[in-house]
């Protein structure tokens, strides 16, 4: 992070730089204390951060003036350092953040370092998107996920896309990497707190349901353990305990029975999962629901 201080005395300086220094950050001074004279503006814009120290003359000072009015413009980020007990500063529209002793700088660093740094990472993401051939587009996002493009994925989220985007028909990423079969992809959605009750605008299937429908056990249980909700249904009223067997996939009902699926609810057909279970004479099941 390029810090550049505007200073008119050597009073100041020398500490601030150190403590920039010393927490990370790049300081660069501008002023008659490094004989610097020309190329300020230039400076003020490729600086992440301008930091004023302001003192008795400063408002007589042209470097000081001049650089307070670009930041207040340029709506850049800047501080005022003052640590002269009593002394007031410009209020800049509330613009200005004014700090007044070493702690408050030192804390003020570090939370723009970190500021910065997740900044840079969204900047280095968009990149590297764009490098991939992709826009910074949602849809694009949703085709790197349909395809199964799991570093196209990381590097959406890490840009700050949402990780509960949806496609044009209201499908969430996470039911788009289930139904794809792409389980590394649904697992690292889930692993990144996708929504895991959301509701398909289509089918108006929750993940768990159109993993129970892809007989996908590994997803099913991983969702399962982070607590989906089992009993929702679908607009044609069925559960994913239903559409597992519908399936006939006899491991992921057996999943959703034993971690609590209610066995009775029944779709728009009339159906429950006992009824089902009876239809596909799937005897292991059939066991299983009658000891609940």
């Amino acid at each position: 992070m390029k810090v550049l201080i505007i200073a008119g005395s050597e009073r100041n300086t020398n500490k601030i730089e150190f403590l920039c220094r010393k927490y990370g950050a790049d300081p660069s001074v501008y002023g008659e204390i490094k004989k610097r004279k020309k190329g300020l503006t230039s400076m003020l814009n490729h600086s992440d951060l301008i930091l004023i120290v302001w003192e008795s003359d400063s408002k007589n000072n042209y470097e000081v003036v001049f650089s307070t009015g670009y930041c207040v413009g340029c709506g850049k980020p800047f501080v005022f350092y003052n640590n002269i007990f009593g002394q007031e500063t410009p209020s800049c529209n509330g613009n200005a953040v004014v700090i007044s002793d070493d702690k408050e700088l030192k804390n003020y660093i570090l939370e723009e370092k970190e500021r910065y740094n997740s900044q840079q990472i969204v900047n280095s993401a968009k990149e590297k998107i764009l490098n991939m051939g992709l826009d910074l587009t949602v849809r694009d996002m949703v085709e790197a996920v349909s395809e199964g493009e799991s570093i196209a994925l990381g590097e959406f989220l890490k840009a700050g896309f949402s990780v509960d985007s949806y496609d044009k028909n209201s499908v969430s990423l996470l039911n788009i990497a289930i139904r794809k079969g792409h389980i590394n992809i649904a697992s690292k959605l889930i692993d990144n707190d996708a929504d895991i009750n959301t509701i398909s605008g289509d089918r108006g299937n929750t993940p768990l349901m159109d993993a129970a429908a892809e007989a996908d056990i590994e997803i099913l249980n991983k969702l399962i353990g982070a607590g989906a909700k089992l009993n929702l249904q679908s607009k044609s009223g069925q559960t994913a305990l239903v559409l597992a067997l519908g399936r006939q996939s006899e491991d992921a009902a057996i999943a959703l029975i034993a971690a609590g699926a209610d066995v009775n609810i029944k779709d728009n057909l009339g159906m429950s999962a006992k009824k089902y279970a009876e239809l596909f004479k799937m005897e292991n099941v059939l066991e299983l629901i009658n000891k609940v």
